[in-house]
């Protein structure tokens, strides 16, 4: 015998219908909870790959500047003010003379100062005023700071045989500064922030001098060996010079020295150095110039 039918009441069209309870986490309904799970949750996972990707981010856009700002600062250079390279051959030249003392025989330095004033009074209106110095080392270099700083090593006068191969490494080294090799090497290398600081002031000034100082033992790169080469000469030439004195003087530095001088790996041939000092020197007459040959670094108190 079957049951009777139970009673069910009709549903009640006037109360008020409730919302079925949501569905458990999807952790939860596998059985698991975060603190069970293994290694991050993913909200831990996303932090951190966002706080990798963050410093990520500024990394390279650091890289970006300064190297951007570098290139920048040196494509710029024709209109970066003057003063910019005399303040840097001012903190450079500072540094350099914490390297090496200064020959104390006035001789030296009137000799240099010589065989350079007619190359400045050829060279015209410039934007600054070249100092020298004589370094008592015997390191055969010469080189020229921003702003018209040169330092010419005893060791070279002593190397060099006439006033011309003197007048030939000075030529160069002049023009390296008129044509701003060294500010621009010095702005691509620290960044706008160099030109900045130094215009404006503040920073880390001793940083940039400490950076400037170096510009004394960098080795400039072909197109700007070539450029001081060939302007070198034409200075030369116009100063009525023999121009022919500047690649004797390195080829003969490259014959007799067992080791690489100073002077060459600071100013290696860019290639054609001797073939221009001859076209150069073919039709036009020259001054004989005093030779190097006899001075001292520092006065012999002996003889008086």
């Amino acid at each position: 015998m079957s049951d009777p039918p139970r009673y069910q009441p009709a549903p009640d069209p006037n109360r008020a219908k409730v919302a079925p309870p949501p569905p458990p986490p999807l952790a939860v309904a596998a059985g698991h909870t975060a603190a069970q799970g293994a290694g991050f949750a993913p909200r831990g996972q996303r932090l951190v790959l966002e706080v990798l990707a963050a410093v990520l981010l500024i990394g390279l856009a650091s890289v970006i500047v300064i190297v951007a700002g570098g290139r920048i600062a040196a494509w710029s250079l024709p209109v970066v003010p003057w003063e910019v390279d005399r303040k840097i051959g001012e903190l450079a030249n500072k540094q350099v003379g914490l390297t090496s003392e200064e020959c104390t025989d006035p001789a030296a330095l009137a000799y240099v100062q010589k065989v350079a004033a007619p190359l400045i009074q050829a060279a015209g209106k410039v934007p600054f005023q070249f100092q020298f110095r004589v370094a008592d080392t015997e390191d055969v270099n010469a080189f020229a700071l921003p702003g018209g700083y040169v330092t010419v090593n005893f060791g070279l006068l002593k190397s060099a045989q006439t006033g011309e191969e003197v007048a030939g490494v000075l030529g160069h080294e002049l023009q390296h500064a008129l044509l701003r090799h060294g500010t621009k090497r010095m702005l691509r290398q620290m960044g706008s922030s160099a030109f900045a600081l130094i215009v404006f002031g503040g920073g880390d000034l001793y940083g940039i001098g400490q950076a400037a100082g170096q510009l004394a033992s960098l080795s400039y790169d072909r197109g700007e060996e070539s450029e001081a080469d060939e302007r070198g000469v034409e200075l030369l030439v116009h100063a009525g010079i023999d121009p022919r004195g500047l690649a004797s003087f390195f080829k003969r530095l490259a014959a007799d020295s067992l080791q690489v001088p100073e002077l060459l790996s600071t100013h290696p041939d860019p290639g054609g150095r001797a073939e221009l000092v001859e076209r150069a020197a073919r039709s036009a007459a020259f001054q004989k110039l005093p030779s190097p040959q006899g001075l001292h670094c520092h006065e012999d108190k002996s003889s008086r």
